[in-house]
């Protein structure tokens, strides 16, 4: 039975979503205890969107209503995608109201598992770049609302937590993710099939969530499911360490509306920003990652085998914070690095 924290639930789609669980080897359970209303807490992005971890396997989020409605016209498609082919995208397993708050959620695979990190980036091959976790430690957000005035005078005006932010977003979009030839050519052609079908459903907005854990594998994932959905993450060797790089494409609910739009209006004076229609979001999401990921020699990347879970997810972002002017993006240097050589500045 059915009872997402113990609780009655209207379920959503659930014919297509059981049809994942089964896929993937989740219980129908899986969420029935491990967390509770009371446990919810702001995941930290712009939204604030309420999530909480079940152990190391899952997240449940709520959902707002435009986000609610998206997951409901997408669920057939989505449930039909991942299951014809490879996928970067995160696994969603249920879709349900609490039926006496009458809130919304999903639930999801946590598809980077526990920390600790050694860096961790949400990518959208734009401005909004950034990194969650640098060298092991958390990057507060401190975002440049359009009403915080003070933040629009100058650098000199900003907290060193801002600054800190600032610079991690600007390496962020200089990046380069090292793969294994083989493991980089199905990445690609992945995430080419993934943008492809997220164009056809008119999303946008959307991430890839790259971890870089310090373990192999099967150690860092946190993972017990034998699901082999999605690409298993790959392993490296770094000074005698293994490194295990973890990627997904997350907070794809974002639907071009109206209200993009009037954004998009907005933000006109800001470049490379994440508002844009979705079919050349698409495209420069895949032709970003193409240029930012790099093949390494065969005996600097050794490949892990299949992933045994699914895992994932950052906060969504939201749409009104206005930052990152052409001459900030100049005037604040990109922080030195030390975490991992899965990770390089970008090469012209």
């Amino acid at each position: 039975m059915i009872s997402p924290a113990g609780r009655k639930a209207e379920l959503f789609n659930d014919q297509a979503f059981s049809e994942l669980r089964a896929y993937a080897k989740v219980p129908d359970d899986f969420i029935n205890s491990g967390w509770s209303l009371e446990s919810l807490k702001a995941g930290g992005g712009k939204g604030g969107t309420l999530m909480a971890s079940v152990g190391e396997s899952y997240i449940v989020k709520e959902l707002s209503k435009g986000d609610h409605e998206c997951l409901l016209r997408i669920a057939s498609s989505y449930s039909k995608h991942v299951r014809e082919g490879a996928t970067l995208l995160c696994p969603i397993f249920i879709h349900f109201r609490d039926q006496e708050s009458n809130r919304c959620f999903f639930a999801m695979k946590n598809t980077i598992g526990s920390g600790p990190f050694k860096a961790c980036c949400d990518l959208k091959g734009c401005a909004d770049d950034k990194f969650l976790v640098r060298d092991g430690k958390t990057i507060e957000a401190v975002h440049k609302r359009i009403w915080n005035v003070g933040m629009w005078c100058g650098q000199s005006r900003w907290s060193e937590a801002r600054k800190i932010y600032h610079a991690g977003k600007v390496e962020a979009r200089s990046i380069q993710i090292a793969m294994k030839k083989e493991d980089r050519d199905l990445f690609l052609v992945t995430l080419r099939r993934d943008t492809e079908w997220l164009a056809s459903q008119k999303l946008m907005d959307y991430s890839l969530l790259v971890a870089i854990k310090e373990a192999p594998a099967e150690a860092a994932s946190g993972q017990k499911s034998p699901s082999s959905w999605g690409l298993g993450p790959f392993l490296q060797t770094d000074a005698g360490r293994n490194i295990s790089i973890f990627a997904s494409i997350i907070d794809f609910f974002q639907v071009w509306t109206m209200g993009k739009r009037v954004a998009r209006v907005i933000k006109s004076l800001e470049f490379n920003k994440a508002t844009i229609p979705p079919g050349p979001y698409a495209a420069r999401f895949a032709e970003h990652f193409a240029s930012h990921t790099y093949a390494m020699e065969s005996k600097e990347a050794t490949p892990s085998t299949p992933s045994t879970g699914l895992q994932s997810i950052a906060p969504p972002a939201g749409d009104m914070d206005l930052e990152d002017l052409p001459e900030e993006r100049l005037t604040t240097p990109p922080m030195p690095t030390n975490y991992t050589s899965a990770f390089r500045p970008h090469r012209a």
